[in-house]
């Protein structure tokens, strides 16, 4: 689905690092340390949430610090760029949801996590959401 590498993207963080982070001693998926110029991933992701949870993180080291108070719309803003990104074709995402049983597994099909399917359908442009209804109700 698409040409997003978010590995690449790392990459051309240039003198970013990634570490990997024991879930036991941090529940999150990804943690962007700005002063260490530093992305750590939970180590028991899977595929599909490394590959979403590398691009949200390069995207907040992109954008760089948050000031105090703007952190939850900048998450946002992250969260529904990462979506974008991740599944740029809303015709893709509506064949993969008319054959898959749940939001789950069509997640699965377009190799990324459920939260990003979640994120994506959540901030659909009108033309794509009448696209879905119409492309679901076909079922």
């Amino acid at each position: 689905m698409g040409d997003m590498n978010p590995w690449r993207r790392l990459r051309a963080l240039g003198d970013w690092t990634l570490h990997w982070h024991d879930p036991l001693a941090d529940a999150r998926m990804g943690v962007t340390r700005y002063a260490a110029r530093q992305i750590s991933l939970r180590a028991d992701l899977t595929w599909e949430q490394r590959r979403c949870t590398i691009l949200h993180e390069c995207l907040h080291a992109e954008h760089g610090p948050v000031l105090a108070g703007h952190y939850d719309r900048h998450e946002n803003a992250v969260r529904r760029e990462t979506a974008r990104l991740m599944l740029p074709d809303v015709r893709a995402i509506g064949e993969a949801m008319a054959w898959a049983r749940d939001n789950d597994e069509a997640a699965y099909e377009l190799n990324v996590d459920a939260g990003v399917l979640r994120d994506r359908l959540r901030w659909l442009h009108p033309a794509e959401r009448h696209y879905l209804t119409r492309r679901l109700e076909e079922i």
